[in-house]
């Protein structure tokens, strides 16, 4: 919180704005891999006020330092699961990932690896929120650039889904 000086005698206080980060994660030449990074620059082109997008076609440590002392962080990334229709998407909270943590050398660091590593190294550094928009994929094997149709199709209403949830309510 912070005082007002224009209000010091009504003894109102203001909230200081939220800081916030967007990261679209992938590979934009593995076809359905960059996702996250096409999703990141269609928020891009919006403009929107009071908002972070940064574009990271690595992870695990990487991101970490991106996410030191934001409020609150968006990570849009590819997913692929059992059953799962391309284009599909997931919202999921650290939570969700606790299974895949693990202890590799520094090059293998997985994205959820490193946000555990950050809670325990740095905590009160770390974004009080962070959330997963995770996009199902179709193809993240064969090189291209570009989206698979289904997955093209889709991101324009998850663009649409991330500004409405996580810019404009929760701003």
């Amino acid at each position: 919180m912070i005082f007002h000086p224009d209000r010091m005698n009504t003894h109102e206080v203001l909230p200081l704005p939220v800081k916030t980060l967007i990261v679209g994660v992938g590979n934009p030449v593995l076809s359905d891999d960059g996702v996250g990074i096409y999703a990141a620059r269609m928020l891009m082109e919006r403009g929107l006020e009071g908002v972070s997008i940064e574009e990271l076609p690595a992870s695990g440590l990487e991101l970490l330092d991106m996410v030191l002392d934001q409020d609150r962080v968006v990570i849009i990334d590819a997913i692929q699961t059992r059953g799962g229709t391309p284009g599909d998407h997931y919202i999921l909270t650290e939570e969700d990932f606790r299974r895949t943590v693990h202890g590799t050398s520094p090059h293998g660091f997985n994205i959820p690896t490193a946000l555990a590593m950050g809670r325990q190294v740095v905590p009160d550094r770390m974004p009080k929120e962070l959330f997963f928009v995770a996009i199902e994929a179709e193809d993240v094997d064969n090189f291209r650039e570009g989206l698979t149709p289904r997955v093209a199709a889709s991101l324009p209403a998850i663009v649409d889904m991330i500004e409405r949830e996580f810019v404009r309510r929760r701003a």
